[in-house]
């Protein structure tokens, strides 16, 4: 059957939308339809205990309706009890099938349709049913808790990897997926197999949701990382990609990985997902300071916003006390800081590591004649008086500094607190 793989995201929106109308209708019908270039789309609809699915794609028609609760038999491919009623339709591929489940005591009948005509009861009409069943289960995800249960008894991982590799929509692969990684342990083979499976999955939302859920369910080695951040790096919408780097890093990854997950991060071009995937991935412990200069080198040039900028470098000031490399990148980003405020701000943060070199303490204080406002010079100069006193080199950039304030009373000021005001 073809594969639905673009609508996954769509039939997500839906069943939102479905519960905004049915809370905001009460007891009346609430219902959304999605449409798509040429009436192909998927809708899916539950409200109370009625149910209705369509979805439309490359010549199939297929849709579904219900009331009342459903389960499946053993084998999850017939109905096993019904409260009221579920009908499943289908055209494709110039057939015209449909078929009605309705309860009958405890038991369950069912009739099925071909071209409008009830078809009798055979070996080939009951294997009809079971695939018009099927269909409609995994084309909309319904029942996959038990499917996959059913199917982890009876092929073990493997034949739900076979089902999601053939399913129709993102939605209901993701829906697989997930219940997929949270009933099994999944060994490297079948880790690598399930992160080939994810490549079918278009929607940015549904992708980064399935690659959660690898992520949080399975053990991931450095042998399967490389693959699942090439198949992170599909995603598009700044929003799951930043929250995808933000799962990779809860996770201690290796100079490979994280040199991989920095170059999804330059993807990023958001200045507030830029700042929270850079935050996420400094807290890594094996953080060489190659890949934190290339993190700070890429904030510095990537992020326009002083505040969102001043807030990673205030929380990567340690890197100054680091080596060259990384400070230079620091010092570096630090220079695409515009206002002085926020430059006050991170030059107070920075005059607060313990440990800074000389060297660094002497560009600081340089960095310092870059801001305008007397005020927020003096404020940020004030953060270095206590490291000037028996340094001529640090003593000399500071009266520089200082005076090039403007304002009197805070040239004085700024002196006077390092003991220089006679």
């Amino acid at each position: 059957m073809n594969r639905l793989s673009t609508l996954g995201a769509l039939i997500v929106g839906a069943i939102i939308l479905a519960a905004v109308y049915a809370s905001a209708f009460g007891d009346g019908d609430g219902g959304v339809n999605i449409t798509i270039d040429d009436d192909e789309g998927v809708r899916h609809v539950v409200h109370g205990d009625k149910g209705n699915f369509a979805l439309k794609q490359d010549g199939l028609d297929l849709e579904a309706s219900w009331r009342g609760e459903y389960e499946l038999n053993e084998d999850g491919d017939d109905i096993s009890s019904l409260e009221h009623k579920l009908e499943i339709t289908r055209e494709w591929q110039g057939r015209d099938e449909r078929v009605v489940y309705e309860p009958d005591g405890d038991e369950v009948t069912s009739v099925y349709y071909l071209d409008g005509d009830k078809q009798d009861e055979n070996p080939d009409n009951a294997i009809a049913k079971k695939k018009l069943l099927i269909a409609f289960l995994e084309a909309s995800g319904a029942k996959a808790e038990e499917r996959v249960e059913i199917l982890l008894k009876s092929g073990g991982p493997a034949a739900v990897l076979e089902k999601i590799d053939n399913i129709y929509s993102d939605h209901a692969r993701l829906r697989y997926i997930t219940e997929l990684t949270q009933q099994a342990d999944l060994d490297n083979g079948e880790v690598q197999w399930l992160l080939k499976s994810l490549k079918n999955i278009e929607g940015d939302h549904d992708l980064r949701v399935a690659l959660d859920a690898v992520l949080e369910n399975e053990e991931i080695g450095a042998d399967e990382m490389p693959m699942l951040l090439e198949t992170a790096s599909r995603i598009e919408s700044d929003y799951d990609l930043r929250r995808l780097i933000e799962s990779v890093s809860e996770r201690d990854l290796n100079d490979s990985s994280i040199s991989l997950a920095i170059g999804l991060m330059e993807r990023l071009e958001s200045d507030h997902d830029l700042r929270r995937a850079s935050e996420a991935l400094l807290e890594q412990d094996g953080l060489t300071s190659k890949a934190a200069a290339r993190l700070l080198d890429t904030i510095g040039d990537r992020i326009d916003s002083d505040h969102d900028l001043r807030l990673i470098l205030s929380d990567t000031a340690p890197f100054l006390a680091k080596d060259d490399l990384a400070a230079t990148a620091w010092l570096n980003a630090f220079g695409a800081l515009s206002s002085d405020h926020d430059q006050r701000l991170t030059l107070e943060e920075a005059a607060g590591v313990n440990g800074l070199s000389t060297e660094i303490k002497l560009a600081l204080i340089a960095a310092s004649e870059d801001i305008g406002s007397d005020h927020d010079r003096r404020l940020a100069l004030e953060a270095f008086s206590d490291m000037i006193e028996d340094d001529d080199a640090l003593r000399e950039a500071y009266i520089k500094a200082a005076e090039g304030i403007g304002s009197d009373g805070d040239r004085e000021r700024a002196l006077e607190a390092a003991g220089l005001d006679d």
